[in-house]
């Protein structure tokens, strides 16, 4: 069975092309970069990857590329999940206001 669309104000059997086939683009990521000097060692750098290397042999961590680590699971029994969630509702229901960190 044939399926119908409209394409430009027009029905068209939906198998049809849309008249100029699509091009695949290759993107390339380029490894050059405008000359940048590095805040830790003060050379100037003008590769990507010099650029990381050099961060990682001044023993500074990129941002984002830090590995993640697994929160340590905490194991309350019925009682002392209880008491915690008690004690958070005595703290909030007596003018309690949490400091979220900021960036300044």
């Amino acid at each position: 069975m044939t399926t119908y669309v409209y394409r430009n104000g027009r029905l068209v059997d939906k198998s049809q092309s849309y008249g100029e086939p699509k091009l695949w683009k290759t993107g390339i990521i380029s490894d050059i970069m405008e000359p940048t000097k590095h805040m830790a060692s003060g050379r100037v750098i003008d590769s990507k990857a010099r650029f990381r290397a050099e961060t990682r042999a001044t023993g500074c961590v990129e941002i984002g590329m830090e590995p993640i680590k697994p929160r340590a699971k905490v194991t309350l029994d019925k009682s002392q999940r209880r008491d915690a969630i008690r004690k958070s509702i005595y703290m909030l229901r007596n003018g309690y206001k949490p400091q979220f960190a900021t960036e300044d």
